[in-house]
């Protein structure tokens, strides 16, 4: 049983959808753009939001790379989905080159700048904060790295003049685009005014009350930003005063960053080997640390192979009770052996090695485990050092971030993650666009003799559970691609979801629809509320699972090949929708 798009999980969404479907009617009726979730397409596009599907497939419609597509889509998400991502965050990125059968993964997370302290909660004089205080504003930003990430990518796989990429941004930030029902809900917490005071020019009225859902938004700050980027390039977002300007606002209110101009203009895309695993008859191929949601989600689905005497139905306890144990044995891992691994070794081929990974399926039993211990992979030594306590920070209890997923005409594919953190990252906007609270994806306080992996250092990257995914059949075909916004639960996510669409054959309509599982908080199993997910709750009690019934705001995109072109779908629980279309021959 799964749920339909159309049904409760999210009627704001649909609503705006309808809205945004009506409002580029004479556009799409004059081109051949289709929804996809049924009806399969050669070229195809899912984002989390209409007007960025359909910048991608213009790029596509006029002969772009599904790498343009990718960076016009982002452009657009960092406009009418600014509380997710944009020019202030940080991307993993994978692309797959159909001709040379190759798979390139670039890492543009946002970094610690060159001076940090020992935590976000350590001041510069070596006394404590308050963690509260700490997440959001000036010193909870990292050095953005989407904008040096899209230029990489272009300069390798692009087609189109980095300028045209531009265009449908600029154009909605000038004329106005329909505030998203999305976007609206998350501005419209209690003491929303009070806690965004950059946005409210933008996003409240006179009366501080959010514009309602479909009232135009232009951000001309935003516009002005993308025309300089567009006709002088990337470096030109630093240029004539504004990377100043960007220190200025981070080093305002509250513990000011630490932050300097040449962090920003030093600042380094790494490319990066893609981790890979089996499944069933199919290779996994994730991003490699600094992600740690690619060791999770390759070790859980390994896990789950192990057991495959339990079947794969997620609405069948023992099964659920599995995936809820495979993930986490897989967290204790994640926690003590991956960080950034030009500060710390990570083992991480031997954490998704299939001999390591049967070991800890083994541990799986019918109740759960008296405690949960990270295992000793073989690269690392046989006396380890004592382990890492799990430390929760906010970004583990958040639905931001964005995911994309396009196909070109020739195969060429492109699965990018991106995010600001937390829903509107810092809170700091700046030249139009929102900056990240990467800073809080660091251990936030380290305790004296603890092994912390993921402890701040000077231009370090933070562990983040983002995965961009791609899996490919056993003849090397490329077969399925995506990933998930939604802060720690991504992992369970896309794990989840992956088993759906290749164990279970659902296509990625039927698959997103399903409900949620997560154990991204420590000691806990999260139940989606409203789906079948949460009729579990009292079997997995019986198990000895600590459950909890919450509201999980996912944000999945996932394309599956189906004959000689692929379906895919835009997760129902926000605005995203996809689109596609077949080239004439």
């Amino acid at each position: 049983m799964f749920l339909s798009r159309f049904s409760a999980i999210q009627p704001l969404g649909l609503w705006l959808c309808t809205l945004l479907l009506l409002q580029s009617t004479t556009v799409r009726s004059q081109s051949p753009f289709f929804e996809i979730t049924q009806k399969p397409a050669q070229v195809a596009v899912t984002t989390a939001h209409p007007l960025a599907t359909e910048a991608a497939l213009k790029m596509l419609q006029q002969g772009g790379s599904a790498v343009d597509a990718a960076i016009a889509a982002q452009l657009m998400l960092g406009l009418v989905e600014s509380q997710s991502s944009g020019l202030g965050g940080g991307t993993f990125f994978m692309h797959w080159d159909a001709a040379e059968k190759s798979l390139t993964s670039l890492d543009g997370l946002s970094i610690s700048p060159l001076k940090t302290t020992a935590s976000l909660t350590t001041d510069v004089d070596g006394s404590k904060l308050p963690y509260e205080a700490m997440g959001r504003g000036g010193r909870s930003t990292g050095v953005p790295g989407t904008l040096p990430l899209l230029a990489k990518a272009h300069a390798k796989f692009g087609k189109l003049a980095w300028s045209a990429l531009f265009a449908p941004s600029i154009e909605a930030a000038t004329k106005g685009f329909p505030m998203p029902a999305y976007m609206h809900q998350i501005l419209s917490a209690p003491s929303a005014a009070k806690n965004y005071p950059d946005m409210l020019g933008l996003y409240f009225d006179s009366d501080l009350k959010v514009k309602p859902v479909g009232t135009l938004i232009a951000n001309p700050d935003y516009a002005k930003t993308l025309q300089n980027i567009a006709l002088k390039g990337p470096s030109a977002i630093w240029a004539d005063g504004a990377g100043a300007e960007f220190v200025a606002a981070v080093q305002k209110g509250y513990r000011p960053s630490l932050m300097t101009e040449d962090d920003l203009k030093n600042y380094q895309v790494v490319e990066r080997e893609p981790l890979c695993g089996p499944y069933l008859r199919y290779r996994i191929c994730v991003m490699a640390p600094p992600s740690f949601g690619g060791v999770v989600v390759l070790q859980v689905l390994q896990m789950l192979a192990e057991k495959s005497n339990l079947g794969t139905d997620f609405n069948q306890a023992e099964f659920a009770h599995a995936f809820a144990e495979a993930g986490k044995l897989a967290q204790v891992d994640r926690h003590r052996y991956v960080a950034d691994p030009a500060f710390f070794k990570v083992p991480a081929k031997a954490l998704v090695n299939p001999a390591y990974v049967k070991q800890r399926a083994a541990l799986i039993q019918t109740a759960t485990l008296p405690s949960y211990l990270p295992g000793q992979p073989e690269a690392v030594l046989a006396k380890a050092a004592p382990h890492s306590s799990p430390q929760t920070s906010v970004a583990n209890i958040s639905d931001a971030t964005s995911q994309l997923a396009v196909v070109d005409a020739h195969g060429n594919a492109v699965s990018m993650t991106t995010t600001n953190n937390l829903n509107f990252g810092s809170r700091i906007l700046v030249q139009g666009y929102v900056l990240n609270n990467a800073m809080t994806n660091f251990t936030t306080s380290p305790k004296p003799g603890e092994v912390a992996p993921n402890k701040m250092e000077p231009r370090k990257r933070p562990v983040t559970s983002m995965v961009p995914t791609m899996v490919f059949d056993e003849s090397g075909q490329l077969v399925t691609l995506g990933g998930s916004a939604g802060g720690g639960q991504i992992v369970d996510y896309v794990a989840a979801n992956l088993v759906r669409m290749l164990a279970n054959q659902l296509s990625p309509f039927e698959a997103l629809a399903q409900g949620h599982i997560s154990t991204a908080i420590p000691n806990r199993v999260q139940l989606e509320k409203g789906t079948s997910a949460a009729q579990l709750a009292n079997a997995l009690q019986t198990k000895g699972q600590k459950v909890e019934v919450v509201t999980m705001n996912s944000g999945m995109g996932f394309l599956k090949r189906k004959g000689d072109g692929w379906i895919g779908a835009a997760d129902p629980r926000r605005d995203g929708v996809a689109w596609g279309f077949s080239p004439k021959p």
